[in-house]
């Protein structure tokens, strides 16, 4: 069998992880309507530009964590890599934003912000029963690989969600808001996708099933603005 030369397979990695950044390339137009979809009626300027910064956060990582899965040891269970790759991306991304901004206009919050105050109980507690059921499946029918794999999936995603309610608020509030619900449903919906495929691929289709449910559920317009 021919062997791939180890660097050439490196360099491979790395041009498909450029051309998804080229592909999913973050404009201003990206922005608002990142904003619009999460209860931004008529994103300003400015608030375009939070958002450009939002997607940037992210999608700048995709390149070097696609090339990082050149060190990681083969799977051994059906882990999706591009899903791996985006809630990584995801998690690195809240965490280096739980580092206030210089020089960003910030807004007093007179009341604690809690969870349900901009993300969606519909996507948590089934994201929570989802992976409940993924577990007890797991612990009955022993796969130790996707039990650890399922452990890193849920931790990475319980991060998410606190950075999402902890971080410190930066510049407008309706802004911030959406962007904290954003963070919440697509960590769900991609940890539920993750899961569902550790479970089994049927299962999987579900939890992409849920993934996209997730990431296009949306608080009533209401409960942003709060």
């Amino acid at each position: 069998m021919l062997e791939i030369n180890p660097w050439i397979a490196l360099a491979a990695f790395v041009a498909t992880g450029l051309l998804i950044l080229g592909i999913l390339w973050p404009t201003a137009a990206n922005g608002e309507r990142l904003l619009k979809k999460w209860g931004v009626a008529e994103p300003t300027a400015a608030q375009a530009q939070e958002g450009l910064l939002y997607l940037r956060r992210r999608r700048l990582l995709y390149p070097w964590l696609y090339a990082v899965l050149w060190f990681v040891p083969k799977w051994g269970d059906d882990v999706d890599q591009i899903v791996v790759v985006v809630l990584a991306g995801t998690l690195l991304a809240e965490l280096l934003a739980l580092r206030p901004r210089r020089g960003a206009r910030r807004e007093a919050i007179l009341t604690p912000r809690g969870l349900f105050d901009f993300a969606s109980k519909w996507v948590v507690f089934p994201y929570a029963v989802f992976v409940l059921g993924a577990a007890i499946y797991l612990v009955i029918h022993p796969r130790w690989t996707a039990l650890a794999w399922l452990a890193a999936s849920v931790l990475a995603v319980g991060v998410i969600i606190w950075t999402a309610v902890a971080r410190p608020a930066g510049g407008d509030q309706v802004v911030d808001l959406a962007l904290r619900t954003r963070s919440v449903h697509v960590a769900a919906g991609l940890g539920a996708a993750m899961v569902g495929g550790l479970v089994h691929p049927w299962v999987g289709v579900l939890g992409l099933l849920m993934w996209i449910s997730m990431a296009n559920t949306t608080p009533q317009p209401a409960k942003i603005a709060k």
